[in-house]
């Protein structure tokens, strides 16, 4: 049994020897001398061996022996070494033995998806190692290993950037157009835009911002967006198209996303309900002072007036004394009353309340604001006054001894004017802000599509 034993381990050294050199006969002598040869190499059966012989003949490139022994035991195919769980399929795709991971492919397909120590298959290895046509190839055979993912998270295209493998990248946007693939995420939130960004791969930024269904927005578990990572990297002179390229792109901070947004929609409901009540209250003042005026109404036909007329407007001895104020009375208070009702009618028509209609209606709602104001203004100086006052009331308006009453009247009247004026001023100054920034953003955006030249450096 001694013997028996040392013969057969004497015949595996040879078997490795073979590998080691490629030499097909070898191989063939060896499996007439002992068929069972190859499944003795297993690995998982024996731990005894690193590696299987199949492993040592594509490591080192050797075709036709690869060939033989899968013809001879296609299970070797499976078999996973010890070092870093490299199957042969992982061995060739490094190394681009094209012809070696056909081979290994028609042996078993699904070895595609066998992952070594750190998570990684086939096409991951390839990735990793620059190999765009071994990739290529693995893809023909099993397109859905490149959405397999690492232990830590990581996909293909991970991995193509944190190698330093920019054109395996391109290479992979280009001919899958996988949505999903572009936008994983690795164990710390990164996109491949984040990643991309940060190497400053200004030739694979422009691609991936090309890309509709690119998530260019994300944010990583450090609360950063691809802009923010364009940010925090080191920046030279040709950054600059880097960051044009992502503002074009739309590609904001994170700050400004995470910042609450104020709904429009919300704004404008808000405005609506305002104005409806207002304007519902300036009318039923307006209808109200209408038909019972300040002082009421007469309510016998003695001393020349009518029964049911005002009194404000009243005639005495053939003098209006109070004609000229009870017209004011009236004209603003019906511009009030009008201009109120006709924003309750726009609101209730069922019309798109855009922010351009919500500026028309604003304007009116000033207008019966102001209207009702002038109204008060004139019924206060009505009640406030007396036909044996009007006389002295002049008197002391040239000798400026004002009543209480006029002196309030007059700063109502003044305050009210500035505070429109202040409005209006506002408002004029914000339309003239946003002109001057509109025009020095496109001055700006002119000026550097001038200037910036943006150009893409390899690695070297």
């Amino acid at each position: 049994m001694e013997a028996q034993g040392e013969r057969l381990q004497l015949l595996t050294t040879r078997l490795y020897d073979a590998a080691l050199t490629g030499d097909v006969p070898s191989l063939r002598n060896l499996l007439q001398q002992d068929p069972l040869i190859l499944d003795r190499c297993i690995i998982e059966k024996s731990s005894r061996f690193m590696q299987s012989p199949l492993h040592v003949a594509v490591n080192l490139g050797y075709l036709e022996f690869t060939t033989e022994v899968i013809h001879r035991k296609p299970e070797l195919a499976e078999e996973l070494d010890q070092l870093k769980r490299w199957s042969p399929l992982h061995m060739a795709s490094a190394k681009r033995y094209l012809e070696i991971v056909s081979v290994l492919l028609t042996a078993n397909p699904n070895m595609c998806f066998a992952r070594d120590i750190d998570g990684r298959n086939a096409v991951h290895v390839a990735a990793i190692y620059g190999q765009i046509h071994a990739v290529e190839v693995l893809l023909r055979a099993k397109p859905e290993a490149a959405r397999e993912r690492t232990t830590s998270g990581e996909s293909i295209l991970h991995l193509c950037m944190k190698h330093g493998q920019p054109e395996v990248l391109r290479s992979l946007v280009q001919t899958m157009g996988d949505g999903q693939l572009l936008n994983f995420k690795d164990s710390d939130g990164n996109t491949v835009l984040h990643l991309v960004v940060a190497a400053k791969h200004y030739e694979t930024i422009k691609l991936l911002l090309k890309e509709k269904r690119m998530e260019k927005n994300a944010i990583n578990t450090n609360g950063l967006t691809a802009m923010d990572m364009y940010f925090q990297t080191k920046r030279d002179a040709h950054d600059g198209g880097i960051w044009l390229a992502l503002r074009r792109a739309k590609v904001l901070k994170a700050k400004k996303l995470l910042k609450p947004k104020k709904s429009s929609r919300d704004w404008l409901d808000k405005q609506r309900t305002a104005l409806m009540v207002v304007s519902s209250l300036i009318a039923t003042m307006a209808f109200k002072a209408g038909i019972n005026p300040p002082g009421g109404v007469w309510q016998d036909n003695e001393n020349g007036h009518k029964e049911g007329t005002s009194i404000m407007a009243r005639v005495e001895q053939g003098q209006q004394h109070n004609q000229g104020i009870y017209d004011a009375f009236l004209i603003s208070n019906t511009i009030g009353l009008v201009s109120s009702l006709t924003v309750i009618v726009l609101l209730i028509s069922g019309l798109p309340c855009m922010r351009l209609v919500m500026g028309l209606l604003m304007l009116t709602m000033w207008i019966a604001v102001t209207a009702t104001t002038v109204t008060y203004i004139v019924s206060i100086y009505f009640l406030g006054t007396s036909k044996e006052s009007l006389h002295s009331f002049k008197e002391d308006l040239l000798s400026n001894k004002h009543h209480l009453v006029q002196d309030t009247i007059i700063i109502a009247s003044l305050a009210w004017i500035f505070l429109l004026g202040l409005l209006i001023l506002g408002h004029v100054i914000r339309l003239l802000y946003k002109l001057i920034k509109k025009i020095l953003r496109l001055v700006i955006r002119g000026v550097n599509r001038c200037t910036l030249r943006p150009r893409y450096h390899p690695p070297v």
